[in-house]
């Protein structure tokens, strides 16, 4: 049975199994503090949050979903220094998001919106996105994946020998060695590490 936790905005929280809830448990299993900051604003922050690993787990994909386009914007160059007047509409729906007795979880649908937005400048969408990020606080303006990938205290095995498993196997499905392939998957999934084949994201594994 999973550990649940009901956790009050104001700090409190109740426990109704398990261990309670604390910053350094979330790190301890390998979660980035900032997947939890991303669970919080995903509801309103009057109502009570039940807390789970699996509503914890998709805030990560969350998160990684929304660093993936602002990292490939950094990349391409600093932030312009306002947002275009295309941004307006959307910077507008922000506000009133915020306005509206800080409604979050409208807040970051907006971001989203801004992230997917297609043939405007990069500078600009940067920008737009950066200063939204000011409310939520996400850090999205340093955050990398590489940030998002904590040791979890219990794992045995370092990264970079998940990443010389990893570059074996992927010679193994180059030479159509499949046995080999799975194999090493089945080595790192008795480690602690999920080869995540045909994730969309791109990430290649993860910590479990």
């Amino acid at each position: 049975m999973h550990n649940n936790f009901l956790v009050e905005r104001s700090g409190k929280m109740s426990k109704s199994s398990g261990e309670f809830l604390r910053l350094q448990l979330l790190i301890d299993k390998g979660y980035h503090p900032l997947a939890y900051r991303m669970m919080c604003l995903q509801a309103h922050y009057r109502s009570e949050l039940e807390f789970s690993w699996e509503g914890l787990q998709a805030a990560l994909t969350r998160l990684k979903r929304l660093l993936m386009p602002v990292a490939n914007l950094r990349a391409q160059g600093e932030p312009a220094a306002a947002p275009g007047p295309k941004f307006a509409p959307l910077l507008e729906r922000l506000d009133a998001a915020v306005s509206d007795d800080l409604n979050t979880a409208v807040a970051l649908t907006v971001v989203e919106e801004i992230a997917a937005l297609k043939k405007v400048d990069a500078g600009e969408k940067l920008a737009a996105i950066l200063l939204a990020d000011q409310i939520l606080g996400l850090g999205l303006d340093t955050l990398s994946r590489e940030d998002l990938r904590l040791r979890p205290k219990a794992a045995e095995i370092t990264e970079a020998e998940i990443e010389e498993a990893l570059a074996a196997r992927k010679e193994a499905r180059a030479a159509k060695d499949f046995a080999r392939s799975d194999a090493l998957r089945d080595e790192l999934a008795a480690r602690g590490v999920e080869v995540m084949d045909g994730d969309p994201l791109g990430w290649e594994w993860r910590l479990i």
